[in-house]
């Protein structure tokens, strides 16, 4: 059976924060956490130069995203309205909160194996 995926639009002006967002958040990670790290190096691959391809998210990829979007945000402040925005805007296009604590990441990191 085929697993749901999401369409991610990335845009050009996004894409350096949204590598940045999944490389912190993977180089935040431990040694025992090395799965979703594995997701977070495969979703910064995936991102393509032209913003009219999509980058294709499963569950377990989406929560990952979503994550290191939020940890990026969290960490930016003052003098970095530019990149708030940029990050808020691709956290819009992506499933709200509750969708993403909905998802069970153990089970879904299971199912891609």
């Amino acid at each position: 059976m085929d697993r749901p995926t999401f369409p991610l639009i990335v845009h050009d002006d996004e894409r350096p924060l949204l590598r940045l967002a999944l490389k912190v958040y993977r180089d935040d990670l431990g040694h025992e956490e090395h799965e979703i790290a594995e997701v977070a190096e495969d979703v910064a691959g995936r991102i393509a130069d032209d913003e009219h391809v999509p980058v294709v998210l499963d569950a377990a990829a989406m929560k990952i995203t979503w994550s290191a979007l939020h940890a990026l945000l969290d960490s930016t402040g003052r003098g970095q309205e530019d990149e708030r925005e940029h990050l808020r805007a691709l956290l819009d296009r992506l499933p709200g909160e509750h969708d993403m604590r909905a998802i069970d990441l153990d089970a879904e990191l299971r199912g891609r194996d």
